[in-house]
């Protein structure tokens, strides 16, 4: 039984090193026909997408208008009255230029009454220090029974004594704080600018409005100083960031820009049930809050005071020049005419020659006159690049510009992301009670014993391999010696 068992073993380990061997063979034979085969293939890419010429898509726009740069709000006092006004509204004014004065009868009479009320609180206070003084030298001569009153009238004046020192005190402030306000009385301006509004309700010729202005004496707008403010809501909040540079267009011309930086988004403060221009919605199912951003320019030239214009990133988009402009990196020049590698129809690799034109020294880029539409594909000229070669499309390039038309819905992709990261979890379980449940070294196999309880014949039937190109049955049988 043994001599039978080990022939059988002896024959089935030929049979394996055979069909070992011609699997190899023809693994390796396979792959160097795939490796040739696909050696050959040229990848090339879209002209539209190399030379900027492609779709663009849709670029988000802002309404925005033409706003001060700086402002100055003089505060309204309740206990303040203007005695004498210098400028109306409209008015241009300067640094220094007087804007009104302050009436200072009143704290003229408060400053002769406060002086006056220091006067009697001095003389308070050498009377008392007087009568301590007199007080400590009768009590150094009375008896020891007198002791105690003697110190108890001490104590009372230093005390009356001590009130009247605070009282002096602030009576100084107060007389110094009236000074300070008859000497300011007339406000002067800080800051080169117009004067906007003027809210003095004791005049009727004040322009009282229910803005927030109204809660200033007067505002003073900055000349020559614009920025340009917009609004952006819940759901495109995503599309702007600070500190990224923007293109301002007017509305009523196109092509006149003007190019700046997106200084601020406010989120501390929403506009409430504020309608932008670009994005109002009369679904109420739709409302949200809008948030003011500011725009820095780098120029204001052409720009007028609340002048509505459009905002939108930029992504390049106005420097793009006309025509079409390659690197010079795809133009093969060699002592011929310049040529590119391009795809035919047949998808197949063909020499294109082309016509130039201009060229820019600063991004290495000729335009191309003749010879490619934005519909061909060119290759980068490597030199394994033969014609006639197969040709395969990069179809799949990203436009160049920002497409916004779809705006998405963050909160809900927050939402997909956690119930992902809860089943990952409980993928995470799984497989750890899966690794539990799997223990190997109890399911070892005594192969010592358990071979002793094989069949005394084993048959190898349609035990099928594939050896070189093709593939050949493999059976075999044992008989009793």
């Amino acid at each position: 039984m043994k001599k039978k068992r080990k022939g059988f073993l002896a024959v089935f380990l030929l049979l394996l090193l055979a069909a070992a061997v011609g699997f190899i063979i023809w693994f390796m034979k396979n792959q160097n026909n795939q490796t040739n085969t696909g050696s050959d293939t040229v990848f090339t890419d879209s002209v539209a997408n190399l030379t900027g010429l492609s779709s663009t898509g849709v670029i988000q726009r802002f309404a925005g208008v033409v706003e001060p740069q700086k402002t100055w709000n003089v505060e309204n006092s309740s206990d303040k009255t203007v005695q004498e006004w210098y400028v109306e509204e409209g008015d241009e004014v300067q640094v220094g230029d007087k804007l009104f004065t302050y009436s200072t009868s009143d704290a003229e009479e408060s400053l002769i009454e406060g002086e006056i009320e220091i006067d009697r609180l001095n003389g308070d206070i050498e009377n008392y220090t007087a009568q301590i003084k007199t007080l400590q030298e009768d009590k150094a001569k009375a008896s020891a029974d007198d002791q105690l009153d003697y110190a108890t009238q001490i104590q009372s004046i230093q005390n009356t004594l001590k009130k009247a020192q605070y009282d002096l005190q602030k009576q100084q402030v107060e007389l110094e704080n009236l000074k300070k306000t008859i000497a300011n009385a007339t406000v002067t301006s800080e800051l080169n600018g117009i004067v906007k509004t003027i809210n003095d309700t004791s005049t009727s010729s004040s322009s009282y409005s229910y803005s927030d202005e109204s809660n200033y004496l007067m505002t003073i707008i900055a000349v020559g100083q614009y920025r340009i403010k917009g609004t952006l809501n819940e759901q495109n909040r995503g599309s702007l960031s600070e500190g990224s540079a923007v293109i301002v267009h007017s509305r009523v011309d196109e092509d006149q820009i003007w190019r700046g930086t997106l200084s601020e988004i406010d989120y501390d403060n929403p506009e409430q049930n504020q309608n932008n221009y670009y994005y109002s919605s009369s679904d109420s199912s739709t409302q949200s809050s809008n948030y003011p951003f500011y725009v820095e320019l780098d120029s204001i030239d052409g720009l007028i005071m609340g002048q509505h214009v459009y905002i939108e990133m930029d992504y390049g988009q106005a420097d793009q020049k006309s025509g079409m402009w390659l690197s010079s990196y795809y133009i093969v020049q060699d002592d011929g005419d310049p040529y590119v590698w391009a795809a035919n129809s047949k998808d197949k690799i063909e020499k294109r020659y082309v016509t130039l034109g201009e060229y820019d020294e600063e991004e290495e880029k000729y335009e191309i006159l003749d010879g490619l539409t934005t519909d061909d594909y060119i290759a980068f000229p490597n030199g394994y690049i033969t014609e006639g070669a197969p040709a395969e499309k990069n179809v799949d390039q990203m436009s160049n510009y920002y497409n916004d038309s779809e705006d998405i819905d963050w909160e809900e992709w927050e939402e997909d992301t956690d119930l992902w990261e809860e089943d990952t979890e409980l993928w995470e379980d799984d497989t750890d009670f899966y690794d539990l449940d799997t223990d190997y070294e109890e399911s070892e196999i005594d192969w010592e014993t358990d071979s002793d309880s094989l069949d005394d014949e084993l048959l190898i039937e349609d035990y099928t391999e594939d050896i070189g190109d093709g593939s050949a049955p493999v059976s075999a049988g044992l008989e009793e010696e």
